[in-house]
């Protein structure tokens, strides 16, 4: 007689789970062993029984063939194993009733019952649990079903299977050992999200303390890996250089350095993109990633210790009680990450100082899937007043919200806001608003700082075109370009892409700008590489404001499908008649510093046994490079390019060519 306890928790360990723990090919031959009558029970107790397959003695319980005990000594897990699951599985026994099972496995969110977040955050530690609230947002899908609930991840193979009545140490996948907490951990945190559980949000006690205890022997080993990732990720990308990486990421000795772990995790995902050739794989962003992250392990075992608890980072962003604020909206956005992470952000300027504010509505990938953002623009109400739609273009007195470090607002049930007027305006007279582009530089820098101060925030800010021109679709590009001039006669270019829901703002744009529009633009700036582009977000010309990405064309009868429409403005803007502009050639210094970068990413991707002879035997080697930054006023930066002869003198002189660019980061300026 098989107890029903053995027999409702191997009812867990479906074909899909046993390959997941072995391969599908000895799935099939256990299946054969069953049907050609190789096995037989030997003894049934209470939660366990011995099963004899194919000459060698099985021993299992209720936790199933990864705790069974083999007779054939098998390291890995053998057919036998597998075998005695299934021959239990099919064991009909009259005295253990089906319905009796069947009602043991009833609802697939009962699986999570048992599973319980708090108990979770214990069994993964703490950098496993922070490796894990990141990993949410690359789940691609959640799959219920009655014995176990799938989760697939974008970074995974195979997807994770979370079995009923295993508990956290009997979830099953293929991710490797260092990868198995974090990514269980993330699995358990996805399919609550799925069931409509609310994630755990950061406490205000997760701060770092102000002394932060490194761990020297560490910061050596991480500072090797990231020599490997010099020397070979860029050309070879090993799966074992990943791995340790990832490692190093959710070590115990990684629970004091969060900015560390992060960094280390976004390079191990760099490596696995390289290795897959996959179109996503950013090399500029991997060098920058890995020289970044090899100063701060220079900087946080010499620098002094109050300086080092910044440098550590932070566990969560920290949300603090703000003082109360007066504050303007100049409008919003709407934004969907590549991860499927998907909302709507809100801008708002103190018109005192001219500090930038903004608040948002989001949910990860997969998260609510009745969630939309535009829907929620408009009707979801914040601060317990109105909805973002009428906040965002208001004067208002925000008390008892909380505020980040990087100035974004949080919604505390506490916060409300008082709407003072509605409708209003940029005032031109504001501080910090942009009437000649070569102030851009200044304004990102102020809002973002340079090298291992630099944040990762959003820049926002109010540009004051003297004049316009038509926009125009760039096809080199693939982006729609909308000049606009300063007071000095630049002209600038204003960028869109057209994809979802970038779509609806070129569309947005193409219905309010008309030749002779004037007016303020409120924009988002983002670096990319040596060059800042700057992406409009909202419109204030003579009419109500228009928030591009969440504009709603006017109802037209026999509405044009996605695609016709996509065509239809193409060729609308092709014949246009609008100016063609072309981007500004890059001053001597940017392009000296651009080519030096190049230098040393053509090293990084051609391997160290090549680099050598590149240097000695083309005119463009690294002492040419040298040799032109010397003639633009670097010396500093000439000495470490001269000095480059390994993968350490690399990744430095990769971080003062990375902190000269940020300085020289200007606007895309066209002619």
């Amino acid at each position: 007689m098989i107890d029903a306890a053995l027999r409702v928790g191997l009812a867990a360990f479906d074909d899909a789970a046993l390959a997941t723990l072995s391969n599908p090919g000895l799935v099939r031959r256990a299946h054969r062993d069953v049907e050609e009558g190789k096995l037989r029970l030997v003894s049934a107790g209470e939660g366990k029984a011995a099963v004899e397959a194919d000459g060698q003695l099985v021993t299992l319980d209720a936790r199933g063939p990864r705790a069974a005990d083999c007779a054939c000594k098998s390291v890995a897990i053998c057919r036998h194993r597998i075998a005695a699951v299934l021959f239990l599985q099919a064991i009909e026994d009259s005295a253990t009733g089906e319905g009796e099972v069947a009602e043991a496995l009833s609802k697939s969110e009962d699986i999570l019952a048992a599973l319980d977040l708090t108990a979770l955050e214990r069994w993964s530690g703490k950098a496993g649990w922070r490796a894990a609230l990141e990993l949410v947002a690359t789940v691609q899908q959640v799959e219920p079903a009655p014995n176990a609930i799938s989760v697939v991840f974008a970074d995974l193979d195979d997807p994770i299977r979370i079995l009923r009545g295993q508990g956290f140490d009997g979830i099953v996948s293929k991710a490797v050992k260092a990868r198995v907490k974090a990514y269980h951990a993330a699995a358990v945190l996805a399919a609550h999200r799925h069931f409509g559980a609310t994630l755990p949000e950061p406490v205000e006690d997760e701060t770092l303390p102000a002394e932060v205890e490194i761990d020297s022997a560490f910061l050596r080993r991480v500072a090797a890996s990231l020599g490997e990732v010099a020397m070979l990720g860029f050309n070879l990308a090993p799966l074992p250089l990943e791995e340790s990486l990832f490692e190093l990421s959710v070590s115990s000795r990684a629970d004091s350095l969060p900015r560390l772990s992060t960094m280390l995790r976004a390079i191990a995902a760099q490596l696995r993109l390289r290795r897959q050739r996959a179109l996503a794989f950013d090399s500029d962003r991997m060098l920058e990633l890995a020289a970044t992250a090899f100063v701060l392990t220079r900087a946080l075992a010499g620098i002094e210790p109050d300086r080092r608890a910044s440098l550590a980072g932070k566990v969560r962003r920290d949300f603090a009680p703000a003082a109360p604020l007066t504050l303007v909206g100049c409008g919003g956005e709407r934004w969907r990450t590549d991860t499927g992470a998907r909302g709507v952000t809100a801008w708002f300027i103190e018109p005192e100082t001219g500090r930038w504010l903004s608040t948002s509505l989001a949910r990860g990938a997969g998260q609510d899937p009745a969630f939309a953002p535009a829907e929620a623009w408009r009707t979801q109400a914040m601060w317990q007043a109105e909805p973002l739609a009428v906040l965002a273009h208001a004067r208002i007195a925000l008390e008892e919200s909380r505020l980040s470090v990087d100035d974004r607002l949080s919604a505390p049930a506490s916060a409300r806001a008082v709407i003072i007027a509605r409708h209003v305006r940029p005032d031109p007279r504001w501080p910090g608003i942009v009437r000649e582009w070569r102030d851009l530089r200044e304004t990102w820098l102020r809002q973002t700082g340079l090298g291992l101060d630099a944040g990762d925030t959003a820049v926002a800010c109010l540009l004051s075109p003297s004049a316009v021109g038509l926009p125009y679709f760039d096809d080199l590009t693939q982006q729609l370009v909308w000049p606009v001039r300063d007071t000095a006669g630049e002209w600038l270019a204003l960028t869109l892409d057209h994809e979802e829901p970038v779509a609806t703002a070129i569309g947005a744009l193409e219905a309010h700008v008309r030749s002779g529009w004037e007016g303020m633009v409120l924009v988002r700036l983002v670096r990319a590489g040596e060059q800042l582009e700057a992406r409009p977000i909202t419109l204030f010309g003579a009419d109500d404001p228009v928030d591009l990405s969440l504009w709603r064309r006017p109802y037209t009868h026999g509405r044009q499908q996605a695609g016709h429409a996509m065509r239809g403005w193409l060729e609308r803007l092709r014949k246009s008649g609008a100016r063609r502009f072309i981007r500004r050639q890059r001053g001597g210094t940017e392009a000296a510093l651009a080519a030096a970068w190049r230098q040393l990413l053509d090293r990084a991707e051609i391997g160290p046994a090549l680099a050598q002879s590149l240097d000695t035997r083309s005119p463009g080697g690294l002492a040419a490079h040298a040799d032109r930054l010397d003639h633009h006023g670097l010396p500093a930066l000439a000495a470490l390019i001269r000095g480059v002869q390994d993968a350490p003198t690399l990744l430095v002189a990769a971080y003062g060519l990375l902190v000269a660019r940020q300085q020289r980061c200007g606007a895309p300026l066209l002619r």
